[in-house]
């Protein structure tokens, strides 16, 4: 099992607890020795945390929202794209399976003007582009249960 870090939409959580299960395959991100050869990070738990940061950018370019489920799982590495970014392919997820949720408060410092420029870009442009950069320096995810999917709203 490894520790997923899985871009999601409010309308996707929604479903998510609706159904139990999200279909596969799901593109997610961990703490993947690629990452690591790329980041080199210090100790496994600034591996997940850079994990983390890179699906909440994913999360961003693909909705305009940094929303992260963080769940154990089966995961395959990706041979080819974002390997220095961690990407991994899973399978269907259980819901019950959700560790925690990350998210953006909706005033983050400088969260509308990378949502704005990161919106529609690959996750390295938009990873590279300076308003992202100004959003992960300054703009905290806050920790969320499972329980409190609702509450990050509808994406």
């Amino acid at each position: 099992m490894t520790l997923l870090f899985l871009p999601v939409t409010g309308p996707q959580l929604a479903d998510w607890a609706a159904a139990g299960v999200l279909a596969g395959p799901l593109k997610a991100y961990a703490a993947t020795p690629g990452l690591s050869a790329a980041f080199e990070p210090s100790a496994d738990e600034e591996a997940e945390h850079l994990a983390l940061l890179v699906a909440s950018v994913a999360a961003l370019a693909a909705s305009g929202v940094r929303q992260v489920a963080v769940l154990e799982g089966a995961a395959e590495p990706i041979t080819d794209g974002d390997v220095d970014f961690g990407a991994v392919v899973t399978g269907d997820l259980r819901f019950e399976a959700i560790q925690s949720l990350f998210a953006d408060e909706p005033e983050a410092p400088g969260l509308a003007e990378a949502a704005t420029a990161a919106m529609g870009l690959a996750l390295q442009d938009a990873w590279n582009h300076p308003a992202v950069t100004v959003l992960l320096e300054e703009g905290d995810l806050l920790w969320h249960g499972a329980g409190e999917w609702q509450s990050l709203g509808r994406g």
